[in-house]
């Protein structure tokens, strides 16, 4: 091999050191200038998705380290939070309604005029309507008359029955109302309920926040195991929920007829059965978990393993571990797999739909274990996004695009009136639009991937009753991302838990039309004037064809 002359051994050592410095120096000013260009590039791809109203990465604060944690903090940057151009939102009352209540409380008051004619005629009123508020805390002080009876015993006067604790329910009332529903965080809360002299500590409003709450947490858990029995699908959808100073995730479960939030500490496909479970959480080992187990390829050595024991029952998560440590399994995929299968068994044991359908935004953990539809917004973004080099492949990706959005709108005028005709033709134009055939080797590639989710995407045209996008979820768990944005997170346990609960509550009871305000009242005040919300979900059921109907 020929050494460049540079590089000869009649090079000395001090020439040969002054070039490997100036190739050193070289290479460094390239690294500053390639940093800088990849700068530019993401900012500009930034720019792009912002004009094109597409929405980009969210801004997700570093993980909260451990004591004992060396892991490095990760953190991620977009620009960009516009919707996507299809869809508008749905008006939320008909045309000639209106949004404003009916007034609670009415006091009728006569204005005269002063001196009369004889000759003047009446001719009735004119209304006029005032509404104001008269906001004050009334703190009552009940003298408890008590008596000392000769054996010593103490005999103390009973308080009202509508008096349970310091605080009444009421002002408990208005403390939930205000922060769950208005979202003023704690001490802006605080703040306010001092300036109207209203004489409480910050922990008493803690405590108000979330301690006693039973009630409301096991109605919320009421939500899912009637929705689940009362629908024939599902929508779902995740977001980041903070908890601890670490970031974790929130999943929502819902339909037009209750919504569920749930929040944990990562997602994936065991995190959403172990979710569906509900409070009946068990892992059992029969054929439907071997079928499963078989559907999702797993090894078929551990299939034949596990296939040789039968039907077996797992009291919980524990015993089900030792029992794959037991069997040597020690593989992260293969234990990850069977769990899924085990899950999945243990919901149908307990009644859930087999027939059930998830429809999501195309999620890994939410698309294999029951039939599953996609949303037909999000498959298309990756149309919207590409950024064509030429005219020829600008071209292509808006013919591409615009037929995209026409069998869109084929498959909503099918869902009004579906024939076996029209569902023919959809599905003969959606095998012609993915064989496109195309010169832009992006767009052939994101035509592949909309391929694979074939299946998904005419899911509707066999259940007409399906959602076609997954927007009503995204508006849902919207209420976590304004939350995350303005309070950052929870910190206990115990106030996760009530982030949920009444985030559940409130949503599904503005699904009803009821005034949060009112239901919380009620149930703290033990009158009983609003249903339970899992009786409404029954008796909706039997009207909406996304429910038993």
């Amino acid at each position: 091999m020929n050494l460049p002359a540079s590089l000869s051994p009649e090079v000395s050592v001090s020439e040969l050191l002054l070039q490997i410095q100036t190739l050193l120096e070289k290479v460094e000013r390239q690294a500053v200038q390639i940093e800088k260009l990849t700068a530019e590039n993401t900012k500009l791809h930034a720019e792009i998705r912002h004009l094109k109203k597409l929405k980009g990465k969210p801004n997700i604060r570093p993980q909260k380290k451990d004591s004992d944690s060396e892991d490095e903090d990760k953190t991620a940057s977009g620009s960009g939070n516009s919707p996507p151009p299809k869809g508008k939102r749905t008006r939320q009352q008909k045309p000639g309604e209106t949004s404003k209540p009916v007034p609670s409380t009415v006091k009728e008051a006569f204005c005269r005029v002063d001196d009369v004619q004889d000759d003047w005629i009446n001719g009735g009123y004119q209304d006029f309507t005032h509404i104001d508020v008269d906001l004050q805390f009334v703190t009552a002080v009940y003298r408890r008359e008590y008596w000392k009876t000769p054996e010593g015993k103490t005999i103390l006067a009973p308080l009202p029955d509508h008096v349970k604790n310091r605080f009444g329910h009421n002002l408990k009332a208005l403390i939930l109302e205000m922060y769950h529903s208005c979202s003023v965080t704690q001490p802006l809360l605080l703040d306010w309920l001092h300036d109207y002299g209203c004489p409480i500590s910050e922990g008493s409003l803690n405590n108000l926040l979330t301690e006693n709450n039973e009630l409301f947490h096991q109605e919320k858990d009421e939500l899912l195991e009637t929705g689940i029995a009362c629908s024939r699908t599902l929508q779902v959808d995740d977001t980041g929920a903070r908890h601890g100073g670490k970031n974790g995730v929130c999943t929502v479960i819902e339909n037009n007829l209750f919504t569920f939030f749930a929040s944990t500490s990562s997602k994936s496909r065991i995190n959403f059965l172990t979710l569906l479970q509900g409070q009946r959480r068990c892992h059992v080992l029969n054929p439907v978990a071997i079928a499963y187990m078989k559907q999702v390829k797993m090894a078929a050595k551990w299939v034949d393993v596990l296939s040789s024991f039968g039907e077996v029952h797992f009291l919980n998560e524990a015993s089900w571990e030792a029992f794959l440590d037991d069997q040597k399994l020690l593989s992260k995929n293969q234990r990850r797999m069977a769990t899924e299968g085990v899950l999945k068994a243990g919901l149908l044991q307990h009644g859930f739909p087999e027939s059930m359908v998830i429809h999501s935004d195309g999620a890994r953990q939410f698309d294999t274990v029951f039939a599953h539809s996609s949303c037909w917004f999000h498959a298309g973004r990756p149309l919207a996004k590409l950024i064509p080099e030429n005219d020829l492949e600008r071209a292509d990706r808006d013919k591409v695009l615009d037929q995209y959005w026409r069998i869109y709108d084929d498959i909503e005028v099918y869902c009004q009136s579906p024939t076996d005709h029209k569902k023919h033709q959809i599905e003969q134009d959606f095998n012609h639009w993915i064989s496109t055939h195309t010169c832009y080797d992006d767009l052939r590639s994101v035509l592949g991937k909309l391929r694979v989710i074939r299946d998904d995407l005419l899911l509707i045209l066999e259940h007409p009753w399906l959602p076609l996008h997954n927007n009503w979820s995204e508006r849902q768990i919207r209420e976590y991302v304004k939350r995350r944005k303005i309070s950052g997170g929870t910190r206990s346990e115990q106030g996760q838990r009530c982030r949920d609960t009444f985030a559940s509550l409130k949503k599904t009871c503005r699904q009803y039309g009821l005034s949060f305000a009112r239901y919380l009242k009620d149930r703290l005040s033990g009158t009983g004037d609003i249903s339970r919300l899992s009786d409404l979900i029954r008796e909706k059921s039997e009207l909406l064809l996304c429910g038993s109907a």
